[in-house]
């Protein structure tokens, strides 16, 4: 009797890369590295007005596959950019 397998993580991954800048709509794309084939890696940083930024954080700190995340806020005397850098791996 033959088992089936889920796949490989990155698979899931590589199907997912298009539903994750979906959900980031919105907000700038500085930087966006797909590495491998499928994709099992993802590096990304976007920027966003810093009074929106805690929905761009919701929406990353909802995936399961999320392995670092840094937020840098832009601004003198008062904020008004959030960079956002993450790092996905399948």
């Amino acid at each position: 009797m033959a088992t089936t397998t889920a796949g490989r993580g990155s698979a899931k991954l590589s199907a997912g890369t298009q539903g994750l800048r979906a959900k980031l709509k919105g907000v700038k794309i500085l930087d966006w590295r797909e590495l491998g084939t499928p994709v099992e890696f993802i590096t990304g940083t976007v920027q966003v007005p810093a009074a929106n930024y805690k929905t761009v954080l919701a929406t990353l700190s909802k995936l399961k596959e999320l392995r670092d995340l840094n937020i840098l806020i832009h601004g003198i005397p008062k904020p008004d950019i959030a960079q956002i850098k993450f790092t996905v791996q399948g």
